[in-house]
């Protein structure tokens, strides 16, 4: 076990250190380890406070902003709200695409530059492949198809003047840029002296909260612009690696910070009651040696752990319900009876996806690394044109609302374009052509419930909403696969894996959209990591569940030790690479986290005897508070 982190729990300290190293005169930068409840956006207020009086006149006579850059728009809407802090012009406060895209904006000829050069290369790469390959095949016509987008791409960019970006991500337009494109050209173009100066003349000082989840491209440059600057820029990184539930996100930020930088801690936990910080801190022992203190203000609180075995096919419900009732009487909170009371946290997706009825949908995509993060915030262009698209119309249409059916085409369609109805001989008669398309999608139901990919077919033929570019060779392979010349050839060379799990997507029922949608909008009964960071609740209760997990990127019986490591899991430990078991225990210590009073740990295990053995040995719970059910 590592030793723990020396010092004391003192925030001034903390403060202090932090509030040194922003001196426009010797800035220094620095890491602030920010643990699980220790008050760092009340840490980041106050600094921005101190700045204000400090250097407000200074910062505004020059003309300079301080830049804060934080994972979601509500952690915006957060530190905003907090000391007036959004009404005060000298901070910048902003997501990390939105600060990208003010950053490379006012640079159109850069971005039209990188772009030519990103989809040449691509290009290039396809054709190489193409040769290589099997024509007639469904690698060879995904990869024909992106051939052409390239092509057409390159041929007007020229033509391009200026470029958009929406932070929404609902970019239609022939001069749009994706969420990954404003990241990696803000990424390439501050490689250049020029950006690195124009950013740090902006922004002499520039906080990145929740920095475990930021891009790691994007990260990897700022810390180069750190490293060319160190004397002029202060770069202030605030997080906790142990908090890290992205992967996009920079692994291993402590282990690579230059030797001059300050590493100040916040070493109190002002959420968790005293016994959910000690279970906390036994947790990531295994992992590294920061350690938390309860805040003295806080209750004792209380946790449990409930071991089922999955052998019996245990009825979840009645499982769950029976460990709210034993809450409520070792905790005296009646509330823990009332499931709207509790918040339900489910460790891995697939739990929620299978409960919540949204699994054909989610399950496919998810098992594509570069897909995940986009899945999770609802960003991923070939879903979000299904959510944010076509649900709105459907949804409008079914309950009769022909107004905001009528804003949703005005807003989103093609065919109501300016430059489509300007066109048209008779804008009347454009109209009627988008009333037929919705019509025609319409008309999908009457025959039942249609599969995302016949709503897609039947909006491509209708243009009825522009494809996301990424859908489209799909749109080419399912008109392949229908023609004549479809036959075991086509297998031959089959496509890539992200190919394969698009199409699986594109099978699963349209029905499952909207409880998708719910999900990673928060609105759903369920909720992960990836919702309630940040969030505090009285009551908790967490789901581990490795049968509908799937055990794909998560294992539960191996983090309670039900079941021994794989062979693989040593390997990649001894080579350094994260495990399924590194991924589920940062999972487990961002969800028990969250309580404020008490905390249900239900598990469902292929050995719960040894798993209570185990944790145990490990100190993570007392005899008295584990229950076999």
């Amino acid at each position: 076990m590592a030793e723990p982190v020396s010092g004391t729990p003192d925030d001034n300290s903390a403060y202090e250190e932090v509030v040194a190293c922003l001196n426009l005169d010797m800035p220094r930068s620095f890491f602030l380890y920010a643990g699980a409840g220790s008050g760092k956006t009340r840490l980041l207020v106050d600094a921005l406070e101190h700045i204000a009086e400090t250097y407000g006149r200074q910062l505004g006579l020059r003309g300079q902003k301080v830049g804060v850059i934080t994972y979601t728009n509500a952690a915006c809407e957060e530190i905003l709200r907090r000391k007036n802090i959004g009404s005060t012009p000298l901070f910048h406060v902003s997501t990390i695409h939105s600060f990208a895209w003010d950053l490379i904006r006012p640079f159109p000829i850069d971005i039209r530059e990188w772009l030519r050069a990103n989809l040449v290369e691509r290009t290039e790469e396809l054709r190489a492949e193409e040769a290589k390959g099997r024509p007639g095949t469904q690698a060879s016509i995904t990869r024909l198809a992106k051939i052409d987008a390239n092509q057409a791409r390159l041929e007007y960019l020229g033509e391009i003047k200026r470029f958009i970006y929406s932070p929404t991500g609902d970019n239609r337009e022939r001069d749009s840029l994706s969420h990954s494109e404003v990241i990696e050209i803000c990424a390439g173009l501050l490689k250049k002296l020029l950006m690195q100066r124009i950013l740090i003349n902006r922004y002499p000082i520039l906080f990145i909260d929740e920095s475990q989840d930021t891009h790691r491209l994007l990260i990897d440059s700022l810390m180069q612009v750190e490293a060319a600057h160190r004397d002029s820029w202060c770069f202030g990184l605030i997080g906790d690696m142990m908090q890290r539930i992205y992967g996009d996100g920079k692994a291993g930020i402590e282990r690579e910070l230059p030797k001059e930088w300050a590493r100040p801690r916040k070493l109190l936990n002002y959420r968790c009651p005293k016994r959910v910080v000690r279970l906390l801190n036994q947790v990531r022992s295994e992992v590294d040696n920061h350690v938390q203190q309860a805040s003295d203000e806080r209750i004792d609180g209380c946790v449990r752990l409930f071991l089922i075995s999955t052998a019996s096919t245990p009825d979840r419900e009645d499982v769950e319900q029976r460990a709210r009732a034993h809450m409520s009487a070792c905790t005296g909170d009646a509330e823990w009876t009332n499931r709207d009371s509790c918040k339900v946290l489910t460790l891995e997706h697939h739990m929620a996806a299978t409960r919540l009825g949204f699994e054909k949908v989610f399950s496919p995509l998810y098992e594509v690394d570069g897909f995940r993060t986009g899945l999770l915030d609802g960003t991923l262009p070939a879903v979000r044109f299904f959510t944010n698209d076509v649900l709105p119309l459907v949804q409008a249409q079914q309950e009769g609302d022909k107004f905001k059916a009528a804003r949703v085409v005005r807003e989103a369609s093609p065919l109501l374009s300016r430059s489509s109805l300007e066109a048209a001989a008779d804008p009347i008669v454009q109209i009627r052509v988008a009333q037929d398309a919705v019509l025609s999608l319409m008309a999908l139901w009457d025959d039942g419930e249609p599969s995302c990919g016949e709503v897609l077919d039947n909006v491509a033929a209708s243009n009825l909403f522009s494809l996301p570019d990424s859908l489209k060779p799909l749109l080419k392979l399912r008109e392949a696969s229908r023609s004549s010349n479809s036959d075991e050839e086509r297998q031959q060379e089959p496509p890539s894996n992200a190919t394969l799990r698009l199409q699986a997507f594109l099978e699963a029922p349209f029905s499952q959209v909207q409880p998708y949608a719910l999900y990673v909008s928060g609105l759903a009964p369920f909720g992960t990591h990836q919702g309630v960071k940040g969030l505090e609740f009285d009551r908790v209760m967490v789901i581990m569940d490795d049968s509908e997990a799937r055990g794909f990127m998560f294992d539960y019986d191996k983090l309670l030790g039900a079941k021994d490591r794989s062979a693989t899991d040593i390997k990649n430990e001894a080579e350094g690479k994260e495990t399924s078991l590194d991924r589920t225990r940062r999972l487990f210590y961002v969800t028990s986290s969250r309580t404020k009073k008490s905390l249900a740990l239900v598990v469902y295990s292929s050995d719960p005897a040894r798993a209570r053995t185990r944790v145990l040995q490990s100190k993570w719970f007392e005899e008295d508070e584990i229950i076999l059910m």
